[in-house]
């Protein structure tokens, strides 16, 4: 119980620091509450937290982004789906396969980097059409990982809060 509050407070965090107007998430308001976060979120944000500070470019951390990735595709596009705009799910499906890469073997870092920030704009585009949005928490937990991956400076106080996490 301890893990997943620590979690939510990593997640709350980690929004604040991503939203602060990177071109990655305009448009997309922050969640609002820390406490109606998904399981499957939680999960995710546990092992980016052990595999991700300080190694944003190896593989074990670009594999745990990239599992994470792939659940949010999948999950927003049921959603999107759910919501009857069937025609939008090749977007997803073109903009978000290569951030899923990982999953299955090794890629350069600089590759899933424009990989993962290509999904989460295409996400965005697709909810400017629609207005349907992806889970806003695990769409932040991607782009916080985005920011870390290009040095933003506001890495390392979410890097902390991550190490906390998995103490």
């Amino acid at each position: 119980m301890r893990q997943y509050k620590t979690a939510q407070k990593l997640l709350f965090i980690a929004l604040l620091i991503a939203g602060y107007g990177s071109f990655y998430a305009s448009g997309f308001a922050l969640a609002q509450n820390a406490q109606a976060l998904d399981q499957g979120v939680m999960r995710h944000a546990i092992a980016i937290s052990k595999a991700c500070p300080g190694n944003w470019e190896k593989q074990p951390c670009l594999r745990a982004m990239s599992e994470s990735n792939q659940d949010m595709a999948i999950n927003y596009a049921m959603k999107v789906k759910e919501a009857g705009h069937e025609q939008e799910l090749e977007t997803i499906k073109e903009t978000c396969a290569a951030s899923t890469a990982a999953t299955q073997g090794e890629f350069p870092a600089q590759a899933m980097r424009s990989a993962f920030t290509e999904c989460v704009n295409g996400m965005y585009t697709v909810s400017e059409k629609t207005g349907v949005t992806p889970d806003q928490s695990h769409y932040q937990l991607i782009v916080g990982a985005v920011l870390c991956m290009n040095n933003a400076p506001q890495c390392p106080q979410l890097e902390e809060q991550m190490r906390t996490l998995v103490r």
